[in-house]
């Protein structure tokens, strides 16, 4: 049977005469704690983030603008970093309050930015329990994470020297072995160069970074082979939209740094989750490992390949090739049709 609405309720409906529209979309107030850090043994302080979320009655922009709509209090908070091994607490860290950091000007108060500070060593072999504990309220939260083991770059090594050259095409392999508990992978190749002011001789040093695809790995043991395949071409590409042409300076190029990055399984999870939605569902699911708050409290582990040499080849590239011609990039030999003085 078909179900109407009586007509008087459907008028009422429709133009809302004699209806309130005092609707309060706001639930009611509960403490929200959000964290965000990632431990790396190889760094000599560790750092972690931590915050409330707000909502109110008025513009969420100008609240943001207010420090304490989204920072606690001075002492509010205790915060601990718990090492455990096989299940035995090994020892309990106290984190310091921290605002030797500037926060940019942004959307946020930023008069101070406070972190939370340790710099006591971090060991491998152990789990570490973070446990933030709200003074005034008893509210608590805790995440635990293990740590990146170390891992063995494969290609390059330290010796070698890098080859991008454009004749013939160069496909330059990146190749490791994952380590245990690395489930994301990183490499960032960062070239450095100077400029030379034609006017005032005055010489300025900078680089580029080329932030090559993400690869993830199958397990969380180690040991698996990884790696990624660059075409050289596209390193003079990025450089040609990178580096803008300026004809009254004069360039010359530097070394190559190889840089790492391995991470926990909990934050490539929470980096996938977070990436752009480009199809129809645009509402993503929430991902958060902090018990009784939000955020994402995991590993990271940083390993580097510092001052490694383009060949000669890849040089005659860069002075002379089709994408980076135009750039000034001068060979520093006399003889060499590349050379300027």
């Amino acid at each position: 049977m078909k179900r109407t609405i009586p007509f008087l309720l459907g008028i009422l409906i429709l133009s809302g005469t004699s209806c309130k529209n005092d609707i309060d979309i706001n639930a009611k107030w509960k403490e929200i704690t959000v964290v965000y850090g990632l431990l790396n043994q190889n760094d000599t302080a560790q750092y972690i983030k931590i915050n409330k979320a707000y909502l109110g009655n008025g513009n969420a922009y100008q609240m943001a603008k207010i420090y304490d709509s989204t920072n606690y209090h001075s002492n509010q908070l205790s915060v601990l970093l718990e090492r455990w091994r096989n299940g035995s607490l090994i020892e309990n860290n106290v984190l310091q309050k921290d605002n030797s950091i500037a926060k940019p000007a942004g959307l946020f108060a930023n008069d101070s930015n406070i972190l939370y500070k340790t710099k006591v060593p971090l060991f491998d072999d152990s789990q570490y329990l973070l446990v933030v504990k709200n003074n005034a309220t008893g509210n608590t939260v805790r995440s635990s994470t293990t740590l990146v083991s170390d891992f063995d770059i494969i290609n390059p090594r330290a010796s070698n020297k890098i080859n991008f050259a454009l004749a013939p095409q160069q496909v330059f392999k990146i190749q490791w072995n994952s380590s245990p508990n690395g489930r994301i992978y990183e490499c960032t190749v960062r070239f450095h160069y100077t400029e030379q002011d034609i006017a005032t001789s005055k010489v300025t040093s900078y680089s580029v970074d080329w932030v090559l695809p993400n690869q993830e790995t199958l397990g969380l043991g180690g040991g698996e082979a990884m790696e990624v395949d660059v075409l050289g071409a596209n390193f003079y590409r990025l450089l040609a939209t990178r580096i803008a042409v300026n004809s009254s300076v004069k360039r010359s190029a530097g070394n190559l740094d190889f840089i790492f990055t391995a991470g926990g399984d909990d934050l490539n999870t929470y980096i996938a989750v977070n990436q752009p939605s480009y199809g129809i569902i645009q509402e993503k699911p929430q991902f958060t490992n902090i018990q009784n708050g939000l955020g994402i409290f995991s590993a990271r582990l940083n390993k580097t390949l510092l001052n490694l040499s383009l060949t000669s080849n890849s040089l005659d590239s860069l002075y002379g090739g089709a994408f980076t011609y135009n750039l000034g990039f001068c060979d520093p030999s006399p003889i060499s049709p590349y050379y300027c003085n």
